[in-house]
């Protein structure tokens, strides 16, 4: 896959939703983002779907790191 370029406020959006992660996850995160981004095409994205995907990310990341039923059952 070819290196992704993104604007700054797609750059904020990212390393906003990452810092929510544990370190370790942060690189995953990233990857999974980079693959999702892969099925649109240059044109299409913009910080409206770079951050609705890895938003959608995160909560998959933050599933698995918590659990699917929270942290309090």
């Amino acid at each position: 896959m070819p290196p992704l370029g993104f604007t700054d406020e797609e750059l904020n959006s990212l390393t906003t939703l990452a810092a929510a992660l544990p370190p370790a996850s942060r690189d995953g995160f990233l990857q999974m983002v980079a693959g999702k981004l892969s099925a649109y095409p240059p044109e299409a994205r913009g910080p409206g779907l770079v951050h609705r995907l890895a938003a959608e990310a995160q909560r998959a990341f933050l599933n698995v790191a918590v659990g699917a039923g929270g942290k309090y059952r």
